[in-house]
Order: C-alpha cells, then sequence, then structure tokens
C-alpha cells in the first residue's frame, strides 16, 4: 500500500476530520514522520509488515478516509518533520494541561538524542511557570487557565485514589513493568537508599502504607512516584507505569465538564497532584489526557482556530525542526 493512501486513513483515526485544516495537516506531517521512521526502523520485518493497526503505532482505519483527511496528506504531500537532518519521530497527544514535556518523563537513557521535544506553553497568557515544585503546580493545576485546549473537558479532572486493598494489585502491576524495564521500578528497604532483592519483595514487604511524589519535571509531570510499604519503598517511574499504577487506585473521575469516567485502568495524565486526605485516601487534581510529548491534538486544533498555519503550530511544538519534503517517499514507499 502506498504511503501516502495509507495516510488517509491514519489521519481520521487519530484526529477527528471535523478539526480545522491546519490542524489536519499537522497530523498528516507527524503521521508521515512518525511511519516514515518505522519504514526506516523495521522491527516487524520478521513478520512481512513494516507496521500494525494499533495505537502501539498508528491507529489505521478506524475512521474510514474523508474529503477532509485526504486533504489534508495531499496538501502535505512527502513532508515530514526534520531535527538535526534526519526524520523524527514525531510524538503526539490528545490533551495538554497547559503544559506539554520532555522526553525526561520517559526516563530515557539518552535524553539529547530527544532534543526536538520540548516544553511548550499552550496558555494565552504565555507564562513559562516552573511547575517542579509541589506547591507551585498544585496552585497551577487547581486554577483555571485560557489555553489553546482550555475547551477540552481533559483539560482539568480529578479523583481519589485510595489504597485498601490495592496491594496486591499493584505488586501485579509493578513485577510486570519491572520484568520489561528494571530502571523504571526500584524496590528498596526502608531507608529508601538500600536495594532489596525482588525476588523475595513480594513476601517482604507487606502492605502499601502510603504514597508521595518525589520528583517532577519543571512542566508538572511526576518523574518519580514513592511507595511506601510496611517494610520497604519502591520508587516508580516514567509517566506511563506512573498512570498504570495510580489509574488502579481509583474507582471514579470527574472531568471539567462534569462528565465522569468508571472502573479506569490508567490515569489519564501523570500531570496530577497525589495529596493525603484526613481520610487516608488521596487526592488527584490534574490535567491533559497523554503522554505530554510533542503535539496536542487539541492544541493544534485551538491554534488552527486562532489563525495559525501548520507549519506554526508544529514549530510551536516541535524545537529547532525544519519541514521537509522527502522526495523518495511521494507515493513510492509502501507498508
Amino acid at each position: 500500500m502506498p504511503l501516502e493512501e495509507y495516510l488517509h486513513a491514519v489521519v481520521p483515526s487519530e484526529m477527528p476530520s471535523s478539526f480545522s485544516p491546519e490542524a489536519l495537516k499537522t497530523q498528516a506531517v507527524c503521521a508521515r514522520s512518525y511511519a516514515y521512521m518505522q519504514l526506516m526502523r523495521a522491527d516487524l520485518a520478521a513478520y512481512g509488515a513494516h507496521i500494525n493497526d494499533s495505537t502501539s503505532y498508528q491507529v489505521y482505519n478506524k475512521v474510514e478516509k474523508t474529503k477532509e483527511s485526504v486533504a489534508a496528506v495531499d496538501a502535505t504531500c512527502g513532508q515530514v518533520l526534520t531535527w538535526n537532518g534526519k526524520v523524527v519521530e514525531a510524538y503526539y497527544f490528545s490533551t495538554s494541561m497547559g503544559y506539554t514535556d520532555t522526553a525526561e518523563i520517559w526516563n530515557v537513557d539518552d535524553p539529547s538524542s530527544y532534543g526536538y521535544l520540548k516544553k511548550a506553553c499552550l496558555n494565552q497568557a504565555d507564562a513559562d511557570i516552573d511547575l517542579s515544585d509541589e506547591t507551585a503546580f498544585s496552585k497551577y493545576i487547581k486554577s483555571s487557565a485560557d489555553g489553546y485546549d482550555s475547551d477540552i473537558r481533559y483539560y482539568r479532572w480529578f479523583a481519589t485514589a485510595d489504597l485498601s486493598d490495592k496491594t496486591e494489585t499493584v505488586n501485579e502491576i509493578l513485577m510486570a513493568r519491572h520484568s520489561i524495564s528494571p530502571k523504571n521500578v526500584l524496590y528498596y528497604e526502608s531507608d529508601g537508599t538500600t536495594e532489596m532483592d525482588v525476588a523475595a519483595a513480594g513476601k517482604k514487604m507487606g502492605a502499601i502504607t502510603g504514597m508521595s511524589v518525589e520528583a517532577r519535571s519543571s512542566s508538572g509531570s511526576i518523574l518519580t512516584l514513592d511507595l511506601t510499604y510496611e517494610c520497604g519503598i519502591v520508587k516508580i517511574k516514567t509517566e506511563y507505569n506512573i498512570r498504570k499504577i495510580l489509574g488502579c487506585m481509583v474507582k471514579k473521575i470527574v472531568y471539567a465538564d462534569a462528565t465522569e469516567s468508571e472502573n479506569i485502568t490508567m490515569l489519564p495524565s501523570a500531570f496530577s497532584t497525589v495529596e493525603k486526605q484526613e481520610d487516608g485516601t488521596y487526592l488527584l487534581s490534574g490535567g491533559g489526557y497523554g503522554h505530554g510529548l510533542g503535539m496536542s491534538q487539541n492544541g493544534a486544533n485551538g491554534m488552527a482556530k486562532a489563525g495559525m498555519g501548520y507549519q506554526d503550530i508544529l514549530n510551536y511544538f516541535y524545537q529547532d525542526i525544519t519541514v521537509e519534503t522527502i522526495g523518495e517517499m511521494e507515493g513510492k514507499e509502501t507498508l
């Protein structure tokens, strides 16, 4: 299948065709850049494929192509994002909480290789606030803001996390995540510095007794979440792991428009407070939906409505990037 034809169905599956034409063009360029990277990487070559059709790569054909998606793809034919002369993985997500973040939230080995991902402020006031401090973050996330995607229900939300009877569930998630990436789930004795034998941790540590934020990024995302046990501490890193753990403790989440979701499996984002209440539960006041890296899709639509062109929007979200046309990609690469 030609790449451009593939994108005709990816764009409406990832972004509503009702969005502004300039926003759809940003999605087309990001989706093409991401797909091109997968073509070059060939992770699924053993299966005779370059990508699959799930959110692990990009959603394909969940929504059939539309005239709007075709127009956006055709108008940007062959265009990709490059940084330092190389095509980048143009990460994107649903909705910001007023800021985007850097690859720091993924605890990557080489942050410099993700230098195109920057902290971007989507608030109309364009105030760059350091939200790494707990007090500053709590004040910000509990206040309203006039931003490019502040009209979206995910912009602000709150939930209550209850540790009661969650130890077994949490431990299962932690062990699964540790097996995938040990550096992002760290087990310690109660002193917080002496490493614990992971194999013995489940029986030795006992029940979870509390949790707290150890570190945040300057955009406010939790970098390290500490879980305190009767006999030990687990330090959890990366936004995905943190969202999984906090999500399993929540029964209901309430969004800015007063709508609710129950039985969630992940917190909408890692931009959240973790504040202990008198009854032993924890207040999670948060915002945004998704990992928070790269382009906010709803933010891009807000910018397009405000009159920004797609290249200006892309430069707003990604640092020192160039929109280039890869000649050999123009309908010739196949998936």
